[in-house]
């Protein structure tokens, strides 16, 4: 090969190189390009993620204020009924202001605190409550072997905003709603006093004896449970469907001197174990009743269950209808004083509730609590808004305030002055170390628990049927139950 051949070949394969470095680059340009849209992909991923999580914890916050809001409020307030799978809410969740019960405009808050719109850009939520299940107080469990606490599920819808993306989520939790267990209803570890006594439409129970029992047919002093002289018994106990009437694990007895003998009576199980007088009572020196006998299934609960069986009352029989030393665990009255540390009511003046309880009612909390550690207290219906004092009402739908009333420490009391006519105190009165008394009438609705309630003087006790459909929210246990994420249509 010539000289002049090989320059022109060597000539030839000058441009490869020039390709050569030119494809490099491109694919170099094309890594890059991938690379950086890949990153730019993973910080929208991040962020995107981070909204999200940042919404899911805004909806549960929300589920956490309904969860709140329920232990603040009445169920009586509850009435939007939880529409059925796959349909739509129906017309008593269609509210046309904000509200806890408006699917349609549902309760807004913004994280904040700002008011506002609960909008895309924003950090809030959206909450409706719906019933799936209304509490009812006397429920078929209550008397079955072994007994069950009655509950209510009410299903909380949140929605969380998580703004600068727009993110939202929605939540779909049901919280099973049940009272604490104690005996609704006059509850004594020992009872002193021998005045006359008014009870209506709930029992007396106590872990000691009752002196005092007074034939509830006729007129005359001591404690007598209002009667139904229509069925010829006692009117009927509205939290556990049966007749009202005593429950002693010691002695029930009519002397108004002692629980024994003396003093014009003596102990109502003395000639028997029916006592036909008070057939429905119950105490430590009764036992089984037979058919026939005059006591035995004398009543017939809507379930089918007859009562009473047995004329004898233990600390078993007791414990069945939720008793435990003080009332309530350790655990619960501290939730019932953080819950009135929060409101504003712990060791509070008795010249400042009434102010305080009309803040906290126009604030939307109408059952709030009140609660004293280690102090004797002395209140009358003076120191309560209106709102908080009624007559009796046995509508099912009310939705009636309500005061939940601790005093706390060994020995300490509280001390009370209803007045003998109606507005009533509605509340739960819990004395666990102490005495609850009062000069004259101290009336209320409710239940009342105590280590001594002093009988003296003209009392009266009253349960009504909106009372023991709606019970005071701060005694009620509220539990999660189901959570899940509801993707039954798209959030906007």
């Amino acid at each position: 090969m010539t000289l002049r051949s090989r320059v022109l070949r060597m000539r030839g394969d000058d441009g490869i190189g020039v390709i050569t470095v030119i494809m490099v680059v491109a694919v170099l340009t094309a890594f890059l390009i991938t690379a950086t849209v890949m990153t730019i992909n993973n910080l929208g991923n991040a962020k995107r993620d981070r909204q999200a999580l940042s919404a899911l914890s805004t909806s549960e916050a929300g589920v956490a204020q309904a969860v709140q809001f329920l232990r603040g409020g009445s169920l009586g307030a509850l009435t939007c009924m939880e529409p059925a799978a796959g349909a739509a809410p129906g017309p008593t969740c269609q509210g046309a202001t904000q509200s806890w019960i408006s699917a349609l405009n549902p309760k807004q808050v913004m994280l904040n605190g700002a008011a506002g719109t609960c909008a895309a850009a924003a950090d809030c939520f959206k909450v409706w409550i719906g019933t799936v299940q209304k509490y009812k107080p006397n429920c078929p469990e209550r008397h079955a072997s072994p007994p069950a606490p009655c509950f209510g599920i009410y299903r909380v819808h949140s929605t969380g905003v998580s703004g600068g993306g727009p993110s939202a989520r929605k939540l779909a939790v049901d919280v099973k709603v049940q009272p604490y267990p104690f005996p609704i209803g006059v509850f004594a570890d020992a009872l002193s006093g021998n005045g006359n006594v008014g009870v209506h439409s709930e029992s007396i129970f106590t872990n000691g004896c009752m002196m005092n029992r007074q034939d509830d047919s006729h007129n005359g002093s001591g404690v007598q449970f209002s009667w139904d002289s229509a069925n010829n018994r006692p009117v009927l106990d509205l939290v556990y469907d049966q007749p009202t009437a005593a429950h002693a694990t010691a002695n029930v007895s009519s002397s108004n001197t002692s629980c024994g003998s003396g003093g014009g009576g003596a102990p109502i199980h003395t000639s028997g174990i029916c006592n036909t007088t008070f057939p429905y009572d119950q105490d430590g020196s009764g036992a089984a009743l037979t058919a026939g006998d005059g006591c035995y299934g004398k009543y017939v609960r809507a379930d089918g269950t007859k009562y009473p069986t047995s004329s004898l009352f233990t600390q078993s029989d007791l414990q069945s209808y939720g008793y435990r030393p003080r009332g309530l665990t350790d655990a619960q009255y501290d939730a019932l004083r953080t819950q009135a540390q929060a409101e504003g009511t712990y060791n509070i003046a008795a010249g400042s509730i009434n102010a305080t309880l009309t803040s906290l009612g126009a604030a939307g909390i109408t059952s709030p609590v009140l609660y004293w550690d280690n102090a004797d207290i002395s209140l009358d219906q003076g120191s309560f808004p209106a709102s908080f004092l009624r007559d009796i009402n046995n509508s099912s739908t009310c939705t009636s305030s309500s005061v939940t009333i601790v005093v706390a420490g060994p020995g300490h009391d509280l001390t009370y002055q209803g007045g003998n006519t109606a507005p009533w105190l509605v509340a739960s009165l819990f004395v666990p170390d102490g005495t609850l008394t009062g000069s004259g009438g101290r009336n209320t609705i409710g239940t009342v628990f105590a280590k001594t309630l002093d009988m003296g003087g003209n009392v009266d006790f009253y349960m009504d049927q909106c009372f023991a459909d709606n019970p005071p929210g701060a005694t009620l246990d509220a539990q999660i139950t189901t959570w899940r994420e509801d993707d039954a249509q798209d959030i906007n």
